[in-house]
């Protein structure tokens, strides 16, 4: 729903009604700013910080801001006036693509900007249609979820039917978001509808004796599509900013929709007695394992930067990153390291390779764009997924173990990537004020 202003233009001793109508314009603009960072998935300081920027350019001397994870609350000083204000934002979703335009309009802002200027120009890019259509998202998730399958040791069979079910369940997701259901129920629709489809499709081709009963476990891999990688990350960012009130809201986002879909797991896999076991390495040339292991993962971030609204070099890069990082981190747990000793290192190199490809671009795709789809691929869902099932079983010995497991490698993706923002990023490094004008240097870019 398009925002409305229906705030009244009170007017206190010595302004004018002229003065105050200035202020009004000057504090929304910065607001809906905001709210879009908010609703395409920005974190917490890049909200602030922005918002921020646009405030000196558009003339208030001061502007305070409380980002939470879906809401704001800001007060704009200027001339003796004060404007506060409190929006909600309930559309949560991603969108790489105007994360990244936003970044470029507040990073080339001129020293001043009217506030009709920059609305027109925010409203146009927040007009701009979704880069992907509906098929597109579908054809996105199936790949990637393939690619899971396969790096999670499926066979031809697995993947073939990976690809049916998780473009299916991406279908329904897609339909469902554009309607603003409940994303719980959109989780658990759709992990009923992915891991159901797979576990039919299976169930059909061994009664045509088509196929044995060795295949089922791979149906985990066709709900890959629902892990949420992209807000897991940015909740971690905010958490090393410490911006509690976004970081903590944003992870507890997570976990309920990790749960939701995990719901469909643990209810089908008691249901139909699912074997919950991993596969064993397939029995191929370490050469072709390697190269296969390799295009997954590049084929996988893709998609995944697909399903997050990038743009198709953005996609394409995210690809790239993947295929070095993820084959490098399978290959480090392989050896012997720890799985999330093994994600560090690796998360580490996705960072560093973000912070090489952006400048290529002239930072026109923002590091989260380029690294967030990578790092996804290193999201443990299998073992996330197969622990709440365990869990659901009362085998707690073997779900606590993979829980433990799992919150270590989500830790350890989030703090490897804050790590590179710390060793690269001063605003990172050293706290910066972005309440007083004055003080704010905007120097420097925000992609």
């Amino acid at each position: 729903m398009e925002y409305q202003d229906t705030n009244t233009y009170s007017i206190y001793l010595g302004s004018s009604r002229e003065q105050h109508k200035y202020i009004v314009s000057q504090s929304q603009v910065v607001l809906k700013l905001g709210r879009i960072l908010m609703k395409s998935g920005a974190s917490a300081y890049r909200i602030k910080a922005s918002m921020a920027r646009l405030a000196k350019a558009v003339g208030l001397q001061e502007h305070h801001a409380q980002v939470t994870f879906t809401e704001i609350a800001t007060s704009s000083y200027a001339d003796g006036n004060f404007r506060t204000e409190v929006a909600e934002q309930r559309t949560m979703g991603i969108n790489s693509y105007k994360i990244d335009l936003l970044g470029k309009f507040i990073s080339e802002l001129p020293d001043r900007i009217s506030p009709s200027e920059a609305d027109a120009e925010i409203t146009r890019i927040d007009s701009m249609p979704h880069l992907y259509k509906r098929w597109m998202l579908s054809l996105a998730s199936a790949i990637a979820c393939t690619g899971f399958a396969f790096l999670n040791r499926g066979g031809l069979v697995e993947c073939l039917v990976v690809f049916i079910a998780a473009g299916a369940g991406q279908f329904l997701r897609s339909t469902l978001m554009k309607r603003g259901t409940s994303h719980m129920a959109i989780w658990m629709a759709c992990g009923f509808l992915g891991a159901g489809t797979y576990i039919g499709i299976i169930r059909l081709l061994v009664a045509l004796n088509l196929v044995g009963s060795d295949h089922m476990v791979g149906f985990i891999s066709s709900i890959l599509f629902l892990v949420p990688g992209f807000p897991m990350v940015t909740g971690m960012l905010d958490i090393s900013r410490m911006d509690f009130l976004a970081g903590v809201s944003r992870l507890t986002y997570v976990a309920v929709l990790l749960v939701s879909g995990s719901f469909a797991v643990w209810v089908l896999a008691s249901l139909f007695e699912i074997p919950l076991l991993q596969n064993i390495r397939p029995d191929i040339p370490v050469g072709l394992y390697i190269l296969l292991q390799v295009i997954s993962s590049g084929v996988a971030a893709a998609g995944f930067a697909m399903l997050f609204a990038a743009s198709p070099v953005a996609c394409v890069w995210g690809g790239v990153i993947a295929a070095i990082a993820n084959p490098a981190r399978i290959w480090l747990v392989e050896a012997g390291w720890a799985p999330h000793m093994a994600a560090t290192v690796a998360v580490f190199g996705v960072g560093i390779m973000a912070e090489i490809v952006a400048p290529l671009h002239g930072r026109k795709y923002s590091r989260i764009s380029l690294s967030v789809p990578a790092v996804v691929t290193m999201v443990p869902g299998v073992p996330f997924y197969l622990s709440m099932s365990y869990f659901s079983g009362g085998n707690m010995y073997a779900a606590i173990n993979g829980f433990v497991q799992s919150l270590l490698t989500f830790l350890a993706l989030g703090l490897g990537l804050a790590f590179v923002r710390l060793l690269f990023d001063k605003n990172w490094l050293f706290d910066q004020d972005t309440q007083v004008m004055k003080k704010l240097d905007s120097a420097s870019h925000m992609r």
